[in-house]
């Protein structure tokens, strides 16, 4: 069975709101330590990792971590998101870098990023994408309104360190290109894969839906999603039955 290591990042403030969000209708008790609960509980129902890292913008308000097998990192300070960040990489991207290092470091045979409100569905999801990977470096979505979808991003361990190079090594911050964008780009480019020493045959897309695309199928035997509504959720948890997910939908959401 193949090694790996999950990771995300998180931000949390008071506000439950997120850059972005505006757009559509996602529950926003998806940014509280509540939805962690939840998310962390899916991750064990799914996927076997060797370790789960966090990567903290300096949050405000943090996860409760008791009981759970998890590395915190807090970064000295929130880099904000992609949008609206004031220096070369939001949020987003260095906890992407950050964690697929630190996967790389620990030798892992994959680093596997999961979004701070994606969950995974269906026990041995992340094995099915590995398997389904072959030989190649890198496997994230193909299907979304900008038609790249970063929620979730699974890395072979050789391809990590020059894969990393490469988007390091683009010059636009993330505020003047989106972070999709850049990997669309480095995808398609041959200047971006003739750096890294692969071709551009290194990708291949996840073989399930759906990050941010709809309507969802929960009867699917495998899926990953984020930006869940609150109807999603119920249906979510016919099948899940989590008890933190049960805590979730009992709690107060706000206006």
């Amino acid at each position: 069975m193949p090694s790996y290591i999950i990771h995300t990042g998180w931000w949390c403030d008071e506000t439950r709101k997120h850059v972005g969000t505006e757009y559509n209708q996602s529950d926003n008790r998806l940014r509280t330590p509540l939805f962690f609960d939840v998310w962390y509980d899916a991750i064990r129902k799914a996927s076997s990792p060797e370790k789960i890292l966090v990567v903290d913008s300096a949050s405000p308000v943090k996860p409760n971590l008791a009981g759970k097998n998890v590395e915190f990192v807090s970064m000295k300070r929130n880099f904000l998101h992609g949008m609206i960040c004031d220096s070369k990489y939001g949020g987003w991207t260095r906890a992407f870098l950050f964690g697929a290092y630190y996967a790389y470091m620990n030798d892992a045979d994959y680093s596997v990023f999961i979004e701070q409100d994606c969950m995974i569905v269906g026990e041995g999801i992340i094995e099915r994408a590995i398997s389904a990977m072959g030989k190649k470096g890198i496997s994230y979505g193909d299907k979304s309104p900008v038609r790249i979808e970063q929620s979730l991003v699974i890395m072979r361990n050789d391809f990590i360190p020059k894969f990393l190079a490469a988007y390091t090594g683009l010059p636009q911050s993330d505020r003047e290109v989106f972070t999709e964008v850049k990997f669309q780009r480095m995808q398609k480019w041959d200047r971006f894969w003739s750096y890294t020493g692969f071709k551009k045959d290194e990708y291949i897309p996840l073989p399930f839906g759906y990050g941010r695309m709809r309507p969802l199928e929960f009867s699917d035997s495998h899926f990953y999603a984020q930006q869940w509504t609150e109807q999603e959720l119920h249906e979510l948890q016919k099948r899940l039955k989590l008890s933190s997910l049960d805590v979730l939908l009992n709690s107060a959401s706000a206006a």
